[in-house]
């Protein structure tokens, strides 16, 4: 179950959810409204991977398929190979396990997603520290 919440004013709630929504806008801007990347499947298959390279801990693909939260394995290899023919990620053979291939963030998915939370965490600072003034 959900932990119990803070009241917070309507006040507050449409602050947030304008920083929320201009978030969502960004990520589809970000990826040029391309419809099908504006699913949740792609934003925690997209993000998870570049969170654990640059932690370096690369996901596995079938770490990468665990991160999305529907679709068969075959849907899921299938978002991971769409990704990799659009140049968001990149295929490599693993260093500990030569079996198992990686899944990388390319170059171009890097830039894109440092700017897409670079503008959003600016965003939403600015609504926090409109919160926090009143």
């Amino acid at each position: 179950s959900m932990p119990e919440q803070k009241k917070r004013s309507k006040k507050d709630l449409l602050l947030w959810m304008d920083a929320m929504e201009a978030y969502a806008r960004d990520w589809d801007d970000t990826f040029e409204h391309k419809a099908s990347y504006f699913t949740q499947e792609f934003w925690y298959l997209l993000v998870n991977c570049m969170i654990n390279a640059w932690k370096g801990t690369p996901l596995s693909i079938s770490g990468a398929c665990q991160q999305m939260k529907s679709g068969s394995n075959r849907t899921r290899e299938d978002r991971i190979k769409k990704a990799v023919e659009d140049g968001y990620l990149i295929k490599r053979q693993g260093e500990a396990d030569r079996r198992e291939a990686i899944v990388l963030p390319s170059a171009k998915l890097e830039e894109m997603l440092i700017g897409h939370f670079s503008r959003t965490l600016n965003i939403a600072t600015e609504r926090l520290r409109e919160l926090g003034s009143k």
